[in-house]
């Protein structure tokens, strides 16, 4: 269904084991032909600007509390390259979403949604779905369906 719709997804979480774990959900759904685990934000952040100049088609899944660079930040960084929103997915993975929730980057065109912590495959799965029958003007699935 997804099989390799994203040229590179990225996961960047402070927590080395919560990024391998959404890795594994990444690689598990097969919706990305290569994927860079960062817990580093800063490096994160590097290389996925390389990627979005060089017109990848990216997934970002991101948290918003992590030292040296917070999403909001890193938010505000990758809103200044006035990305095509085709071209870049992204995901706020967080415990802590509800204190962020005013920050207005948050509500930046490429983010997708905000998601609870842990994630769930069925979680991303369900939001590419929607997004893709949004695209081709298809109704709206249910996530019960």
């Amino acid at each position: 269904m997804f099989k390799n719709y994203f040229d590179i997804a990225y996961v960047i979480d402070d927590s080395k084991i919560v990024g391998k774990l959404h890795s594994r959900i990444i690689e598990k759904l097969s919706i990305s032909q290569e994927i860079k685990n960062y817990h580093n934000p800063v490096q994160g952040l590097k290389n996925l600007i390389r990627d979005i100049m060089a017109e990848q088609k990216v997934l970002l899944l991101i948290d918003l509390d992590m030292p040296e660079l917070n999403g909001p930040d890193f938010l505000e960084v990758i809103s200044e390259l006035n990305v095509d929103p085709s071209k870049l997915s992204i995901y706020i993975i967080s415990s802590s979403i509800s204190e962020h929730l005013n920050c207005e980057i948050l509500y930046h065109r490429c983010v997708r949604r905000h998601i609870s912590k842990p994630l769930k495959k069925e979680d991303l799965v369900y939001q590419q779905l929607k997004i893709l029958y949004k695209r081709r003007n298809l109704p709206v699935i249910s996530k019960t369906a």
